[in-house]
């Protein structure tokens, strides 16, 4: 599949792979899927279902995009996966179909909030879970002053509990953001007490706050998450080999010796004048 930058595809290394892989590996650790059907919306070039399907009885990922679907059809062949075309507000399964419904960065792609909600509770089963991420507003949009040319309607973090509790009866909420990987911890009412506390080298406190927030959710009284935090990233010793080699990569882009050689002639200028 094309690299457009309206979605993540496997191919795409660094944190933003991290940010999005930890999403579905957070729906398995989190939730028993054996026996049970799972649905994706927005499941794109097909990882995320590939990953819940080693665990889930079913899997069923749905994308808007006729082209997702037919690669990830094609590149993901298991007796209990498939992809099918089909709206995030119009959702091409039955009633009461799924045990448990993923939508990870989908609801800021439209502004059709209410409309894709009340296809997600008709297409769960009464005691079904719904697992959603939604980008915080505040943190990824406003403050860094970020606009993302694919994100139609983002969502503050209480106008994103307000939605959900609307639909859903029980709720446990996460926030996610990215440290050299991607963490996904309990969310504690943005409750600066209790959240995470983030120490560099030089003794600096940073707090953490959520870039994106995450749902568990459900009707069900009985239901529990396991409430783990969790990390992806890389977890060995950095050592001075690997920031050599990181340096020397650097070094041999094209844009580093362009940059080389432009600023050669500014110091000569700088000189001159």
């Amino acid at each position: 599949m094309e690299l457009t930058g309206e979605r993540f595809l496997p191919q795409m290394k660094g944190v933003i792979e991290y940010e999005h892989l930890i999403r579905y590996l957070f729906v398995v650790q989190q939730l028993n899927l054996k026996g049970k059907t799972v649905v994706d919306i927005a499941s794109g070039e097909g990882y995320g279902s590939e990953i819940m399907s080693r665990e889930a009885s079913e899997v069923i990922g749905v994308d808007i995009s006729s082209e997702a679907v037919e690669y990830a059809n094609k590149k993901y062949i298991k007796e209990n996966l498939k992809y099918i075309q089909g709206d995030a507000c119009k959702i091409p399964l039955d009633d009461d179909f799924a045990d448990v419904f993923v939508s990870f960065e989908t609801i800021e792609h439209h502004d059709k909030h209410h409309e894709m909600l009340s296809e997600i509770k008709r297409v769960l089963k009464p005691d079904g879970i719904l697992i959603m991420s939604s980008p915080d507003k505040k943190n990824y949009s406003e403050i860094p002053g970020y606009d993302n040319p694919y994100h139609v309607k983002e969502l503050y973090y209480e106008e994103f509990k307000k939605l959900i509790s609307g639909y859903f009866k029980h709720s446990f909420f996460f926030s996610q953001n990215n440290i050299s990987g991607s963490v996904i911890t309990a969310d504690f009412g943005h409750d600066d007490k209790s959240s995470p506390d983030i120490i560099d080298l030089n003794q600096n406190l940073n707090k953490f706050f959520p870039l994106y927030n995450i749902v568990i959710t459900t009707d069900n009284e009985g239901f529990k998450p396991s409430g783990k935090q969790i990390m992806c990233g890389e977890f060995r010793m950095l050592t001075d080999e690997d920031i050599f080699q990181a340096q020397q990569e650097v070094r041999r882009t094209m844009e580093y010796r362009l940059g080389r050689k432009i600023l050669k002639r500014l110091k000569f200028l700088k000189k001159f004048l």
